[in-house]
């Protein structure tokens, strides 16, 4: 059962009223904080719920990320391009929240079926990033946008992150690098895993299986 609002089968979850995140005390600095981050949250919860899968986990993440964001106001008074560090944020505190599930003996399972494991970093620099991902190619295969909504929860949470960071959202390698605060090629690595996973996920049960010995076709 989904909660009011939610759409089954997509990427996007319709955002709540951006006031629910801007809890903070009415004052000047409260004030500066709506000011500097009204037009970023509804970002912020497309790429949360992207992460997560789920309606009520990223609604989690993207306050406990403004609650972190509000607590760095001078900092954040200083930053020319906020999207990109307070994605870094709440990058931050989705890998904390993946550990600390990783670690306890009570695995959470959200709405969409997925699990908190994390995923181990990968050094390898994979040059084939730079190979033919053309939306192109997937609408010659017939892959709709809706058969990849359907199959987004069964990627690992690290896949949806960075698949939705770098392909959905148009950050560059070294942009998605930097707010994942990995290296270079750790993050070709990750988008190449992630394409990879998410191809053979849309590919699985569409291969005919080889004939054998007995089948019609060798007789």
């Amino acid at each position: 059962m989904t909660r009011s609002g939610e759409r089954p089968g997509s990427l996007d979850s319709p955002p709540p009223g951006c006031d629910k995140f801007f809890t903070m005390t009415s004052d000047s600095a409260a004030e500066q904080f709506e000011f500097l981050m009204r037009g970023h949250v509804s970002a912020l919860y497309r790429y949360a719920y992207r992460w997560t899968g789920d309606v009520d986990q990223a609604e989690d993440l993207v306050q406990e990320a403004m609650t972190r964001i509000f607590q760095e106001l001078p900092q954040l008074l200083q930053i020319e391009r906020i999207r990109p560090w307070a994605a870094r944020v709440m990058y931050r505190i989705f890998v904390d929240n993946l550990r600390r599930t990783h670690r306890s003996p009570v695995v959470f399972v959200g709405r969409s079926g997925s699990t908190g494991a994390v995923l181990d970093d990968d050094e390898d620099d994979v040059e084939a990033v730079a190979d033919t991902w053309d939306p192109a190619e997937l609408a010659e295969q017939a892959l709709s946008h809706q058969r990849i909504a359907l199959v987004w929860p069964r990627l690992h949470e690290q896949h949806r992150v960075v698949l939705s960071l770098h392909e959905i959202e148009g950050y560059s390698l070294e942009e998605m690098a930097a707010i994942l605060e990995i290296p270079l090629g750790t993050a070709k690595s990750r988008v190449h895993r992630a394409r990879q996973r998410l191809r053979d996920l849309l590919t699985e049960g569409t291969k005919s299986p080889s004939p054998t010995c007995n089948s019609p076709e060798t007789q």
